[in-house]
């Protein structure tokens, strides 16, 4: 349960016991412009930019430059689009959707092109179960191709893509087409599922599916209103709170954040406890300062990652240097980082002993 007014509040030097970064290299031909994804294998780190750049960069975990991926075109190695990348399980390779040209490019760690998997329907995008079998969204796409199933918005198939089941009505509609951000996700081998606009949170099986979380958010909550259209949903916005698919599942927590009228507070539910506490957005170390944003991945057992633009950074520098405690991991922070320098991960460990 979340509520927004009378739920206990901690302050973050309370939520997070150790912060680290890690300062992507920056090279003349590496260059990330928007961070989409990010993906951790044992010992290299893979950022994807689907949008400027159309690139995955692979670094070590230290952020030395390792490899990139970067070949966009119509050819038969090449993709259009990077609609989502996936780690395939127990091959050391990397999948990525091309959506326009309905299509999957398998890629190894170091680049090397591997092969190309066409896809019998349109998807939005999709992540893999441990066994093989792939878990697609498909909400508002409507392809025939699936016949009864693409009344549904998700659909599971096996490893060549038969449909094994689907789930979810699909409320996708002319007049209402809002999409949460993110409603397929995976952590560690579970992959897991929020509708959109919806309140649960589903843990996807080979076979079936199951409820793990409701995300009862206590007072003006969207969902418990009834909407008519997009433009109706987005004026609730203004002065409701609305659970938008964004959390992180770790190994003792769940991390989560939701959309409020003043930005996008975070709540971290503590499973052996059952409780939830809410954060109060005050703490001591001046990297809290970039935690206003939803975290982009989960680190080992329970650290949440957050990708920030160096020229954020630098913007924040005066009020970030406040008294000399922190002044030599400032400096540490700072030193050769520029306005074209790549983006830096903060590293933000929860409190084991909440």
């Amino acid at each position: 349960m979340i509520d927004p007014q009378k739920g206990q509040r901690l302050p973050f030097d309370s939520l997070i016991e150790k912060i680290e970064y890690v300062k992507l290299e920056s090279l003349n031909d590496n260059l990330i412009g928007k961070i989409s994804q990010i993906l951790f294998s044992d010992s290299l780190l893979f950022i994807i930019d689907s949008e400027s750049t159309k690139t995955i960069n692979i670094f070590d975990l230290k952020g030395n430059f390792k490899y990139r991926i970067c070949h966009v075109g119509n050819g038969p190695k090449e993709y259009v689009d990077i609609s989502n990348v996936c780690i395939v399980p127990n091959k050391k390779q990397l999948a990525i959707l091309d959506r326009i040209q309905r299509r999957i490019l398998y890629y190894k760690y170091n680049g090397e092109y591997v092969l190309t998997e066409q896809i019998p329907f349109i998807n939005d995008y999709f992540e893999y179960l441990e066994s093989g079998n792939k878990a697609y969204e498909i909400y508002g796409m409507n392809d025939p191709e699936l016949g009864g199933d693409k009344e549904n918005s998700l659909v599971v198939t096996n490893s060549v893509n038969d449909v094994i089941y689907s789930f979810f009505k699909d409320i996708y509609k002319k007049d209402f087409y809002y999409t949460k951000n993110r409603t397929l996700r995976k952590f560690q081998e579970e992959v897991y599922y929020s509708p959109n606009i919806a309140d649960t949170i589903y843990c996807i099986k080979d076979s079936l599916v199951e409820a793990k979380y409701y995300i009862n958010i206590t007072q003006d909550n969207v969902t418990d209103m009834e909407i008519v259209n997009t433009e109706q949903f987005h004026k609730m916005l203004e002065d409701h709170y609305f659970f938008n698919g964004d959390f992180i599942e770790l190994k003792n927590f769940t991390y989560i954040n939701i959309m409020s009228p003043w930005g996008y507070p975070s709540a971290v539910y503590v499973h052996g406890k059952k409780k939830t506490y809410l954060s109060s957005g005050i703490g001591n170390h001046p990297f809290f300062a970039f935690m206003g944003t939803a975290p982009k991945a989960r680190y080992k057992e329970n650290c949440i990652v957050i990708d920030v633009q160096s020229y954020q950074i630098l913007a924040q520098k005066s009020q970030l240097y406040n008294g000399e405690r922190y002044k030599q991991l400032l400096d540490s922070l700072f030193e050769n980082l520029t306005e074209d320098s790549n983006p830096v991960l903060f590293f933000y460990y929860l409190n084991e002993r909440l």
